[in-house]
């Protein structure tokens, strides 16, 4: 197919196959074949082309979506038109041809299902049943295929029914079941008939099977009680089905028939027959119990508002417990079990609902929350984590309420339910909440640490060190927001852990942060401070840690407020006569001021002070403070009534005469005017504006000084108007010069006699001010308009002179470089154009004085303007004095080459070029600057700037004097000191520039050591530079080295040039010099390398030389065979002698070159490797060895070898004589031997190894030291000393050594003393301890010791170990190290008296109070030991020691655990009560009335769930149960606090009911006349709740409050009787909401609101959208006065659309009534309407016909005649107008 054809055959209308395809859907469908080029077109196309071309895709279908046709491969999930349907019967492509062979198509309707079960049915099973179409087919087949279509058919139905959730029973052919008589011998149609029941069977077992409980079961599905509703529902609709299909009669045919033929499955059908029967009961009857109960399960599940739905609990279970009661089925554990635990499930959704979970716990990004909670407020998320704990454990309670009932209402079947198997999951959830709750308000409180800032000398230290918890503590919680599970999801095990690292973080936290509270306490120094750092960590101050920290400082906060108190007290008294004010303040208003800032200073902390615990309250020194600061705030509201008292008085004098006053006065010299407005006035203005603005003065501002207020804003104008005209005179008399005085005098004289009125004749009373204030401004303002002009004039000739300091003295090109030569000639070019700018700004000065004189109309040759003249030429003299001096030096010189050429400040800040470049270079042994930078005998950078200042003073010389046109003022210049001053400050300037070059020239001086310093004298004597006297390793001499090296390379990293201020520094001759310096360094060292490797080649060939010239000695024999024949006679024998002491010598000369070469040997052998270390690293660093050197210590190795094998070889030949020689001093060395052997034994028998008695003293060591010391130095029983005998063993050592024999040891005499010396410091620092008395002693420093101690005597000789001394003193040791341990532990606090009872027993009563502080001293006896010892101030440990408690240990440690235990128990029995004892009930006013109400505090809620779950806790443990004084106050305390648990629950109750009651039942006349008897039964329950009410915080203490006498009682009482009055009032409401049904629609308690505001309408009105839908308001019709009435006549939506009724409704009598009437009203207004609207709709233009009425009358009129007009259309349609419609529709768009 090439490729025209394949386009071709995707083009619509050119491929036969699409053409097929379109046919048979156009057919079946009824479409037309444009709605399947549309379906080509479309998006389907791909669909219908998959088709063709994918072999994969085996099926296509066609259907109708709307109007147009739609494809797919896939069945949609529910067919919902007729669709057709394309199957292929193999994969492959289709073409043309093969679409017509491999294609099967048809058509469905939307039940296929059904359609199929039809066609089965009806035609395909009579067709195949005909035994016609049969004939010719085997018996077999024919059986078969019957069968298998049965089965199909039965299929297809039972399909069905799964389909619609319910079970159909496929029914045997119609026919079988009606030829009974022919069946009954028909084998094959009872078998179908018997298929037919199994399948019924399997069918009807699979539905009774069904358990509710195995929706429980799934994992990870947690199901709600709705399902337990609708399984019940589901499953009675299905049983009931399936009862009524079993009880057809086709059925009963089928049973009769297996019952005649005797069938076996007829028994068992039988049995499924009563099963279902039984099943349908019970389903029935569990679906009519549980109905009552769906309504609230379903608001369990979709209620909206969750603290509500604690409103269902009780209706709920009671319900429940009405369905156990009388459900014949439904009563069973595993029913209820499930019930309620999907309860469970559905409470755990909605508290997740409620308070959303949490992906990520910290608050510090956003206070810990999660993404949803972070929408909320963090303590909006707090309170309902709260609040979602208390419903929870609120649907608990009311379980566990109802479950009680069950004991008496069903005594034989109570719920006994295992609690674990009810509320496993809510328990954790609970839990969970908890959890999350405590993460959330720690996130709350920790996250205040962020803006925490801590005042004080340690302030930042402090800060920093919550600013560091803080980041730890945002760091533990970062963890959270990496977690990958939901918080409050129960299955997440994972949080468990978590969490629990996270608390041991935050304990860690909170530990820390208590110190730094504390600290920050101790360092605060004031009573302001201390509150502002408690308020700074507001919070966290309650918990547990930082709490108990800061428990020791609340006395210490009540001594520094009492100090604050009394240094305020102290303030007021002394300065109370004279008191500091404020700047602005007035008089008495700032005295009240001050006065009541002192008393905000003092009542705040008092405030905070009451909120500390009670127990500190009631201290002596609280109570003191607050009688202190009762009497100060008494004076202090004294002084003020004083005060303003005062005042009052004070401004009766100052009356209307003040206003009376002239407006101005003048000075007593006449020169100065100012406002004559009396200061008296102005106090009484400000005081009475101050004291207006405190509120409550003790008393009333004076009605003269309010009236004189009224005037204050106009006589602040005015007074404001004349300081303008009095400020610019006083300005123009102060500003102008006397020498400009004279040339403005007539207007001066002008405004002088206009000011005269003012002065004399306006006072503040008169009329006209203001235009008289607006002349006097005119005359004024003139007079300083030319004073200004000719002073702007001489402002403009300083600016010109200032102009010249902009100039630059010097140009330069950007960036440039200057050399001296080049500067130098560059400025003298630009001082040439600086002095032409100088020449025209001194013709400017000239032009600008003329323009003065135009301007003052003066004559040039008048006194007064030559007098000007010479003014103005001394501003000009001063002007170049100052701008040579400071503009021009100090500004162009230090700007141009100063401030931004010449400072290095300004030059880096502006990122400018040096200026001059100079060089560096070293002139040994000086680093020299060339040029000079200061003055010298060549030319220098000091000395071009002289000249560059003498250039500047030459400027003077270019302006022309302005008095008498001719000279210059260089004279004047020339005689000023500023410009020397100027001069001599730049010169400063460039000192300290050279000041920096110096520095940096010191930087190389740095390396001065390398020219200075000797190099000959640095290795002189093998000494380095760091003064080694010993030859350095090879190690150091490459670290010297790398050194030298790194100078080297440090001095090539240096810059070659250097930027310091308007200087560049070339440094390249500088680095040259130093490079050359360092080389020579580094050559010292590698020389001194050199020399060592060729010496020590040197001295080793030397030593070899004489040891081979030693080694050739002869000796003995050889030397005889030398001399030849020996003499005879006495010469003989005297040469003999000498023969033999010379071989002798020889002998040992010889041996002694042996022993040397033998200890040369391996430092000689280990030589050679570091010799040629040292060639490699000379050769590293580049240096050669001389090839001498190189060849010694290559045979060098050889060499020695030689050597060392010629001695051993010498050996050989000498061995008789080194024998013969050895023999003998063996000999000595073994009588030697002998002797020490027998003072060995004697020392054994006689020295001190042991010790009498078998126990190691103090007294044992004396005379074992005497008797050593005598074996040391003396003779003991005649033998020789020790010391005598060492040296004699030293000289026999020595031959040994020499002649290679073992050398003896005599060290054993020694040991004995050492081990002595062991024994005399254990003894004697024991005996040291055992004095230390029993409070001061320190066992773990004692263990350390004795540990110490213990290791010295491991390190004693081993042979020492078999003396019966040192087993002695180990034991010692061991009983001390067992001992310690145990005084430890009863020295621990929480030992008692009793414990101590425990160990002893009294003997004899003695005082102390030193150990027992609280018990009497006595004599005690161990009973496990049956020793006796004292307890008293003496005790000591020695005493203890004594008693051998190494021997008891397990009964001395059981007694201490107890103790430890018991102790825990006080503390926590402690914190209990101290707990309670703070806490109490908050009382205050309810709604502005004398009545009072009761507030219960969280605190208080979580102090009893806590402490009742601690007690709980405590009194199961033994060591409560073991002790009658803990057993009774525990018992004590969970009575308490189980009163006050029901207590606080009956009194909110009550209160609750109470508030919710009183404004009816006082408030309501229309209730107290429908309910007189239960108002009368209100009226004493109101009056006895208002006297408990009233008398409730005289007791404020909760415990107190909630178990006095009778309270309880009482409280019971009230509450039944208001229950009876609640309902009362719900019958009562209930006959209202029957006279008006709309009342149903309305809460309680709006309804209560509305009945008993009814007469009034207008305060019910904000009812009206709960009665009325959008209705918002009534228009009333008004009174004469303008007041509303009762007659409605119209109404108002909540978009404020008004509906005017057709006719007054009258709003008077019973609510119900007329809001009836109201009702009435509004539908006749409506109807009214309506029926004007009509006609007006076809007489207004649309547009405005709508705006004309509500909008719910013009939708009802325009569909009216929308409606009209489309029936008018049909009929014309009818008639023949096919555009009729058209029409309609065009006019109605």
């Amino acid at each position: 197919m090439g490729a025209e054809d394949e386009q071709a055959k995707l083009v619509p209308g050119t491929d036969a196959r699409f053409n097929w395809i379109s046919d048979r859907t156009c057919s079946s469908l009824k479409v037309k074949e444009d709605s399947f080029q549309r379906l080509l077109a479309s998006e389907f196309r791909g669909q219908v082309t998959s088709f063709l071309e994918d072999p994969e895709v085996l099926r296509l279908m066609i259907f109708m979506d709307g109007k147009e046709l739609t494809a797919a491969v896939k069945p949609p999930a529910k067919f919902k038109r007729k669709t057709v349907y394309f199957v292929k019967n193999q994969k492959m492509s289709l073409s043309a041809e093969s679409i017509k062979k491999h294609v099967m198509y048809g058509d469905f309707a939307e039940s296929p299902l059904e359609t199929l079960s039809t066609l089965s049915q009806e035609v395909i099973l009579p067709v195949l049943s005909n035994p016609m179409n049969r004939s010719g087919w085997p018996d077999v087949v024919s059986q078969e295929v019957t069968e298998n279509l049965h089965k199909f058919i039965a299929n297809v139905f039972v399909t069905i029914g799964q389909v619609k959730g319910q079970t159909l029973l496929p029914l045997p052919p119609s026919d079988i079941a009606h030829q009974e008589p022919v069946v009954l011998h028909d084998k094959d149609k009872i078998h179908i008939l018997e298929g037919a029941v199994i399948t019924w069977t399997r069918q009807i077992k699979d539905v009774l099977k069904a358990d509710s409980e195995s929706a429980l079961k799934e994992p990870n599905t947690y199901p709600g009680p709705l399902t337990e509703v609708v399984f019940w529902t589901e499953r009675a609709a299905n049983l009931n089905s399936i009862h009524q299909q079993l009880s057809s009669e086709r059925v009963k045919k089928v049973a009769k028939i297996l019952e005649l033929v005797k069938s076996t499955y007829y028994p068992a059908f039988n049995r499924l027959l009563k099963d279902v029967n039984t099943a349908c009961l019970e389903a029935n009857d569990t679906v009519k119990y549980l109905k009552p109960l769906r309504k609230y399960l379903e608001k369990l599940n979709s209620m909206d508002d969750f603290p509500a739905l604690t409103e269902l609990f009780k209706p709920m279970f009671h319900t429940m417990l009405l369905i156990w009661k009388h459900s014949g089925y439904y009563n069973t554990s595993a029913k209820m079990v499930t019930l309620i635990r999907e309860m469970c499930n559905d409470l755990i959704m909605q508290a997740c609902k409620f308070v959303p979970g949490m992906q990520s716990i910290l608050l510090l990004i956003s206070y810990f929350a999660g993404p949803d909670l972070m929408q909320m407020e963090p303590q909006e998320a707090v309170d309902k984590l709260r609040l979602t704990a208390r419903v929870l454990t609120a649907f608990k309670s009311y379980y566990f309420d109802n479950k009680a009932r069950t004991l008496e209402e069903t005594p034989n079947d109570p719920w006994r339910f295992q609690n674990s198997a009810l509320f496993g999951r809510l328990d954790a959830f609970l839990d969970r909440c908890n959890d999350v709750l405590n993460l959330s308000q720690t996130a709350l409180q920790f996250h205040k640490l962020e803006r925490v800032e801590i005042g004080g000398t340690k302030g930042k230290t402090l800060t920093n060190s919550v600013k560091q918890i803080f980041t730890d503590f945002q760091t533990a919680a970062e963890k959270f927001q990496k977690l990958n599970y939901d918080a409050m999801n129960v299955d997440a095990t994972q949080f468990t852990d978590d969490f629990a690292i996270f608390c041991g973080v935050i304990r860690e936290l909170e530990r820390r942060l208590g110190a730094v509270i504390a600290q920050a306490f101790d360092d605060c120094t004031t009573i302001a401070s201390i509150f502002k750092l408690l308020d700074s960590f507001e919070g966290l101050l309650d918990r547990g840690v930082i709490a108990a920290d800061l428990e020791r400082k609340h006395l210490d906060l009540v001594r520094n407020y009492g100090q604050d108190l009394k240094e305020v007290a102290d303030t007021f008294r002394e300065t109370k006569d004279n008191p500091p004010l404020n700047k602005n303040a007035a008089p008495h208003s700032g005295r009240v001021t001050w006065v009541r800032g002192l008393k905000e200073r003092v009542a705040g902390p008092m405030e905070k002070l009451h909120s500390l615990p009670k127990l500190v309250l009631d201290s002596e020194e609280a109570r003191a403070v607050q009688l202190q600061y009762d009497h100060l705030i008494v004076e202090m509201d004294q002084f003020e009534k004083a005060t303003v008292e005062d005042w009052c008085n004070l401004i009766s004098a100052v009356s209307d005469q003040k206003l009376k006053q002239p407006l101005m006065s003048q000075d007593p010299q006449g020169t100065v005017l100012r406002v004559n407005f009396d200061a008296a006035l102005v106090r009484l203005l400000r005081e009475v504006r101050y004291f207006l603005l405190l509120p409550d003065l003790p008393i009333e501002i004076p009605a003269n000084a309010l009236k004189i207020y009224e005037r204050d804003v106009m006589f602040r104008q005015q007074v404001g108007n004349l300081q303008l005209i009095v400020g610019i005179y006083n300005n123009v008399q102060a500003t102008i010069l006397p020498v400009e005085k004279p040339l403005i005098t007539q207007k001066l004289e002008a405004v002088d006699s206009a000011l005269k009125k003012g002065l004399q004749t306006l006072n503040w009373n008169s009329h006209h001010i203001d235009a008289y204030l607006m002349e006097v401004m005119a005359l004024v303002r003139d007079v300083n308009e030319t004073l200004a002009t000719i002073k702007g004039n001489v402002k403009r000739t300083s600016e010109v002179l200032a102009g010249w300091v902009a100039n630059p003295m010097f140009d330069r090109k950007e960036g440039k470089v200057h050399t001296y030569e080049e500067l130098t000639n560059s400025f003298r070019d630009v001082s040439s154009k600086c002095h032409n700018l100088i020449s025209d700004g001194g013709k400017e000065i000239t032009k600008l004085l003329s323009s003065s004189n135009r301007t003052l109309k003066v004559s040039k040759g008048a006194p007064a303007w030559k007098a000007y003249v010479d003014y103005i030429g001394d501003i000009v003299i001063d002007g170049l004095v100052d701008t040579v001096a400071v503009a021009i030096i100090l500004h162009a010189c230090i700007e141009a080459v100063g401030m931004l050429q010449v400072d290095p400040e300004n030059m880096a800040k502006h990122e400018i070029a040096p200026l001059l470049e100079i060089q560096l270079e070293l002139v040994v042994p000086e680093i020299v600057w060339i040029p000079e930078l200061g003055s010298g005998s060549g030319p220098g950078v000091r000395d071009m700037f002289n000249r560059w200042f003498k250039s500047f003073l030459e400027i003077a010389t270019l302006m022309k004097r302005l008095d008498t046109g001719e000279g210059n003022y260089a004279k004047e210049l020339e005689e000023d000191y500023t410009v020397y001053d100027a001069i001599s400050e730049v010169q400063g300037i460039l000192g300290a520039n050279e000041v920096k070059c110096n520095a940096l020239k010191a930087q190389y001086s740095k390396y001065g050591y390398l020219w200075k310093r000797d190099l000959n004298e640095t290795l002189k004597g093998k000494q380095l530079e760091d003064g080694t006297r010993d030859d350095p390793t090879l190690d150091r001499f490459e670290a010297e080295i790398a050194k030298y090296r790194a100078v080297q390379e440090e001095i090539q990293a240096l810059p070659t040039s250097a930027t310091l201020g308007y200087i560049k520094i070339d440094a390249k001759p500088i680095k040259q010099a130093l490079t050359t310096w360092v080389t020579k360094w580094i050559y010292l060292f590698t020389h001194y390398l050199q020399i060592k490797v060729v010496s020590s080649m040197e001295e080793l060939y030397k030593f070899m030389n004489q040891s081979n010239a030693t080694l050739d000695l002869k000796v003995g024999n050889e030397l005889a065979t030398e001399e030849g024949e020996p003499a005879e006679g006495a010469d003989a024998e005297a040469l003999k002698a000498a023969q033999a002491e010379e071989n002798r010598k020889s002998l040992y000369s010889i041996m002694s070159c042996m022993r040397d070469v033998r200890k040369r040997s391996d430092k000689t052998d280990n030589m050679f490797e570091p010799l040629r270390d040292t060639v490699a690293l000379l050769t590293r660093f580049g240096i050669t060895m001389t090839e001498v050197v190189l060849k010694q210590l290559e045979e060098g190795p050889l060499a020695w070898k030689s050597l060392k094998k010629k001695m051993f070889q010498r050996r050989e030949v000498l061995a008789p004589l080194q024998q013969a020689e050895a023999i003998d001093i063996r000999r000595k060395s073994d009588a030697f031997g002998e002797k020490v052997e027998d003072f060995r034994k004697f020392f054994q028998l006689k020295a001190p190894f042991s010790v009498p008695g078998g126990e190691l003293k103090l007294e044992h060591v004396k005379p074992a030291y005497q008797l050593l010391d005598a074996f040391h130095h003396g003779q003991v029983e005649s033998h020789t000393s020790v010391t005598k005998i060492m040296a004699d063993s030293e000289y026999l050592r020595e031959c040994q050594d020499l002649f290679e024999l073992y050398v003896s040891d005599y060290i054993m005499l020694t040991r004995s003393k050492a081990l002595w010396d062991m024994v005399s410091a254990v003894m004697f620092t024991f005996t040291d301890w055992y004095a230390t008395l029993w409070d001061k002693i320190d066992v773990d420093f004692l263990v350390e010791e004795t540990k110490k101690l213990t290791k010295d005597i491991k390190q004693l000789n081993k042979a020492v170990r078999n003396y019966e001394v040192y087993r002695l003193l180990e034991e010692r040791l061991k009983a001390m190290l067992t001992s310690l341990p145990l005084v430890s532990d009863l020295h621990h606090p929480a030992m008692r008296d009793r414990h101590w009872s425990q160990l002893m027993k009294p003997l004899a009563l003695k005082h102390t109070s030193q150990l027992f502080p609280k018990a009497d001293p006595y004599c005690l006896t161990l009973q496990a030991t049956g020793k006796n010892f004292i307890m008293d101030s003496r005790f000591n440990l020695g005493n203890l020691l004594e008693l051998g408690l190494h021997n008891y240990v397990d009964a001395c440690s059981e007694i201490v655990d107890r103790a430890q235990k018991e102790l825990i128990i006080e503390k926590a029995l402690k914190k209990i009560d101290e707990t309670w004892s703070a806490l109490s009930l908050t009382f205050s006013p309810y709604q502005d009335t004398d009545n009072i109400q009761m507030t219960v505090e969280d605190t208080i809620t979580e102090a009893l769930e806590t402490d009742n779950l601690a007690l709980q806790t405590m009194s199961g443990g033994k060591y409560v149960q073991g002790n009658p004084k803990f057993l009774e106050i525990v018992t004590n305390w969970q009575r308490k606090l189980g009163t006050v648990d029901v207590v606080l629950n009956t009194w909110l109750d009550v209160q609750k009911k109470w508030q919710a009651l009183e404004s009816i039942f006082v408030g309501s006349a229309d209730i107290r006349v429908q309910l007189p008897e239960d108002s009368k039964r209100f009226d004493v329950i109101n009056a006895d709740f208002q006297d408990l009410m009233k008398s409730a915080p005289e007791t404020p203490n909760v415990v107190e409050a909630c178990n006095l006498e009778g309270r309880q009682e009482r409280l019971d009482g009230l509450l039944s009787q208001l229950e009876m009055c609640e309902k009362a009032l719900q019958d009562y409401l209930e006959t209202k909401r029957v006279a008006f049904p709309r009342f149903y629609f309305v809460a309680p308690a709006d309804l209560l609101d509305i009945l008993s505001k009814g007469s009034n309408p207008q305060l019910i009105l904000r009812h009206l959208p709960k009665c009325f839908d959008n209705v918002h308001n009534l228009e009333f019709r008004k009174d004469e006065a303008g007041d509303p009435t009762k007659g409605a006549i119209g109404m108002y939506s909540g978009e404020g659309e008004y509906v005017a009724f057709a006719n007054e409704c009258s709003c008077d009598g019973p609510v119900e009534s007329w809001l009836q009437n109201v009702v009435d009203a509004m539908r006749a207004a409506l109807s009214h309407e309506f029926k004007v609207a009509i006609p007006a709709y076809d007489e207004k233009p649309r547009t405005k016909w709508i705006f004309d009425y509500s909008v719910q009358n013009t939708i009802m009129v325009s569909r009216t005649f929308f409606t009209q007009d489309v029936n008018e259309a049909f009929e014309e349609l009818e008639e023949g107008n096919e555009d009729a419609l058209k029409a309609s529709s065009y006019l109605w768009t």
